[in-house]
């Protein structure tokens, strides 16, 4: 699944969800719901938010570092094979 399908799952998954929750709150005829839990219930959305692109963030990092230290690792690899070459 490629980051366009991905962003836009998750922004049919949110829009649902709000629908759902205007829904269930503030149809008319339902009991008014406290602004207080509305406003926790959207943080918490948030939070999870923010939370889940700093994990990828922070995973694409992880890989950098790691492609970066193998590409090391191999010619250090190369250079020993070469000096074990040239002085045979």
């Amino acid at each position: 699944m490629d980051n366009r399908s991905k962003k836009l799952l998750l922004t049919l998954i949110v829009v649902f969800l709000m629908l759902v929750m205007w829904q269930r709150f503030f149809a008319p005829g339902s009991s008014q719901v406290p602004t207080w839990v509305v406003l926790s219930g959207l943080g918490i959305v948030f939070s999870g938010y923010m939370w889940w692109q700093s994990s990828r963030k922070e995973q694409q990092e992880d890989q950098h570092w790691i492609e970066q230290e193998g590409r090391v690792f191999i010619r250090r690899m190369e250079e020993e094979r070469e000096k074990k070459r040239v002085s045979s």
